[in-house]
């Protein structure tokens, strides 16, 4: 799995979609499993938390793996975002790079993508790098409404 961590506050990434028609595009694998930070219930959090702050949000979706182009192709085949002008994604870089490929959308990743990584039993994300553990645990990271 690939560990995940917020990269910017909730106001710098509303004003990002200002005057933009933006859909919330996650995936429900990583980014979902990583603390919750993507996945269809976050990403429905942010889509309501961007609407009533103003964002003309016109839709959410989620796939199960948006780093496999066939998954992508399929979720946009069944609900296109051709009206929409940017798509902010949950999703880890590789995610994010193949939904922008594959919508011919600007896409914001709001997320930064640290590595791999496991979910320990305890349901904690830990970071695995060059032989260190280090793990991310619920609210060590950014605490913005859109966690």
């Amino acid at each position: 799995m690939l560990i995940l961590i917020r990269d910017r506050e909730y106001p710098e990434l509303l004003d990002s979609v200002e005057g933009k028609k933006v859909v919330v595009w996650t995936c429900n694998t990583c980014a979902r499993l990583c603390n919750g930070i993507g996945g269809t219930k976050a990403a429905e959090r942010l889509a309501e938390s961007l609407s009533s702050d103003g964002a003309d949000v016109i839709g959410v979706r989620s796939v199960s793996a948006s780093c496999l182009e066939d998954k992508v192709c399929a979720r946009l085949e069944k609900e296109p975002v051709d009206d929409a002008d940017v798509l902010i994604s949950l999703t880890c870089d590789a995610g994010s790079s193949c939904a922008s490929r594959i919508s011919g959308k600007h896409v914001i990743n709001p997320l930064i993508t640290l590595g791999r990584g496991y979910l320990s039993k305890e349901e904690v994300p830990v970071l695995t790098q060059n032989g260190v553990d280090e793990e991310y645990p619920p609210g060590r990271e950014r605490t913005d409404p859109y966690v």
